[in-house]
């Protein structure tokens, strides 16, 4: 596995955006870096281990997952190529995985040691810009995964998915892109439940779905379960 072949993907993420193809290869060439694959269902990173790298997903997916006493696990986000994930644990004390990566296709790669992590930040200002814009994302992010976790019903945790989308994509009209086993993993509850809540919404006129899409019909009233 060579960096020369994932350049395309480097270039499509804000970090490496303002760099030319002969700009990434020249500064790779001055900082320490290893590209890993891994097979379907690998543990990536487990809840526990340091962090000692920025992680760059080039292709594949990595599904992070918190797993309880008794083994079950609570599916929190995937991260797709292109993905970055262990920023905000890089500098941190402790810098531990608070939770547990997996690859569920093949997934490849790319850790960036922290010391290299600063030598880009002191030699390229874009860089650095594009890196603090990233954590302050994150943050923003983890807020508000941790308020729908702490929302008490299925229907409140469905309404700030709703309103979350409609905020970013202005559109009544919300694509589901992952089955409705999926979309009750992200939230910690029952599928059976899940369609369970979604048949009572559309009952109530507050929304209407098929397979692919969910459309909402009351925002007004979506609004109002918050």
């Amino acid at each position: 596995m060579k960096l020369e072949d994932y350049l395309n993907v480097l270039k499509g993420i804000n970090l490496f955006g303002n760099f030319s193809e002969e700009d990434l290869i020249n500064l790779f060439k001055n900082i320490d870096y290893r590209i890993k694959s891994y097979g379907k269902d690998s543990i990536v990173f487990m809840e526990g281990r340091e962090c000692n790298t920025l992680n760059i997903i080039l292709d594949g997916n990595i599904r992070i997952q918190k797993i309880d006493s008794n083994g079950n696990a609570l599916v929190v986000v995937d991260f797709k190529g292109g993905d970055i994930y262990g920023e905000t644990l890089l500098y941190g004390k402790p810098n531990l995985y608070p939770m547990t990566g997996i690859s569920t296709v093949e997934t490849t790669v790319l850790f960036i040691p922290k010391d290299a992590v600063i030598y880009l930040c002191k030699n390229d200002d874009l860089f650095l810009k594009e890196f603090l814009t990233l954590l302050s994302l994150k943050s923003v992010t983890l807020s508000r995964k941790l308020k729908q976790v702490s929302l008490k019903t299925i229907k409140q945790k469905i309404c700030e998915f709703i309103l979350i989308d409609y905020n970013n994509n202005k559109s009544l009209k919300i694509k589901l892109n992952m089955t409705k086993s999926e979309w009750a993993d992200t939230m910690g509850v029952q599928r059976p439940s899940l369609s369970r809540e979604l048949l009572l919404m559309k009952k109530e006129g507050l929304i209407d779905y098929d397979y692919n899409y969910l459309y909402v019909k009351d925002l007004d009233k979506i609004k109002e379960m918050l």
